[in-house]
């Protein structure tokens, strides 16, 4: 299983119920190995899933979603840490 920390360097579970939590209503921002997901607020009413990923290769790599696919976001953030481990 992927160590996962919030923005304060805290343990975050990796499922996503604790990640959407994280998201939503904690710091706003979770971190991986090679891989990181944020809350980015464009306005008051625009919110924005932010993925990150970086194989310490190539350029970092960004992901944008409407808050309301949630679903799409975690599914790339997973899947960007099952790649790096």
């Amino acid at each position: 299983m992927t160590d996962l920390i919030n923005k304060d360097g805290l343990p975050v579970s990796n499922n996503p119920k604790a990640i959407h939590e994280e998201l939503f209503r904690g710091t706003g921002n979770v971190m991986g190995a090679g891989a990181s997901i944020f809350m980015q607020n464009e306005s008051i009413t625009e919110k924005y899933i932010v993925i990150s990923k970086d194989n310490g290769l190539e350029p970092p790599t960004d992901s944008r979603f409407v808050a309301s696919r949630y679903k799409e976001a975690l599914a790339l953030f997973q899947q960007s840490l099952v790649q790096k481990a």
